[in-house]
């Protein structure tokens, strides 16, 4: 069950008149935005999470095991360096990528699983990975849109999602009294300088946010409904990106350029 299931959902993707929707805070917190809104615990551009109210408070600490600021510390800590990777799915996803730089394009599943075997993994357990990303991207690109999520997009990395929760994570400890505005300000500037590199666009990181989403909460094992159940923040994916709603998205930048290259140091075959 996602983190999320027991909250209200939000009726459209808000702005606070209290805070700016286009300087670099506003950059820098929009990183946050699916899991801010889906929650949902305020406006989007807002770092102290006015949503929340005292049932919310408590059941964020119930669900994230956060009761006091050393707890909230530790959490942002471990979103923005464990990001829920698994060590195989890292290697999958690299794999990928280097055939992507190496052919220019987005590599066919099979290429992908065959270059896994050629590089001494498990075909046979990589391919229901590889079928449930394909998948993913297939879903996000029919809800979000093809002009949004364009055929060459591909989810790269899964660590959107753990990268994301902890710009909301943050916001949420000066709810909950664990830190001022100016704190969750370098904190998030933190989180914002770390991720940049790692993603080409906006688009690009939302693909990844869910695509780790459903990836997480899945177990890695997709089934006719996971998509549905740990996919549904694709509403809000397409709002903020959406030019013609003034989705923060559409409007502002991405400032970092990216070297796609993979930096896998660590191959299948062991010894």
């Amino acid at each position: 069950m996602s983190t999320t299931g027991r909250f209200a959902r939000p009726q459209r993707l808000a702005a606070s008149e209290l805070f700016s929707t286009t300087d670099t805070e506003a950059t820098e917190i929009a990183l946050g935005l699916l899991q801010i809104t889906s929650l949902p615990s305020g406006p989007w551009n807002d770092p102290t999470a006015p949503g929340l109210g005292d049932d919310e408070k408590a059941l964020l600490a119930e669900q994230w095991g956060i009761h006091d600021r050393g707890d909230w510390l530790g959490t942002i800590d471990h979103l923005t360096t464990v990001r829920r990777r698994r060590h195989v799915w890292m290697l999958h996803l690299s794999v990928r990528n280097d055939l992507h730089m190496a052919l220019g394009r987005v590599p066919t599943a099979n290429e992908w699983l065959d270059t896994i075997a050629a590089e001494g993994g498990d075909e046979r357990d990589a391919r229901p990975f590889a079928r449930g990303i394909e998948h993913i991207e297939q879903e996000v690109r029919k809800r979000v849109g093809k002009e949004v999520v364009t055929p060459d997009l591909f989810v790269r990395t899964l660590d959107a999602y753990a990268l994301g929760q902890a710009v909301a994570m943050t916001t949420w400890g000066v709810a909950l009294g664990y830190a001022d505005v100016a704190e969750a300000r370098r904190i998030i500037h933190r989180i914002s300088v770390e991720t940049r590199p790692s993603f080409v666009s906006w688009t690009d990181f939302g693909l990844s946010y869910i695509a780790g989403c459903v990836m997480r909460w899945s177990d890695g094992t997709l089934d006719e409904d996971s998509f549905e159940k740990y996919g549904d923040v694709c509403g809000e994916f397409a709002a903020a990106a959406s030019a013609k709603r003034h989705g923060p998205w559409a409007t502002l930048p991405w400032p970092a350029p990216i070297d796609q290259r993979s930096l896998r140091q660590h191959q299948y075959r062991i010894g």
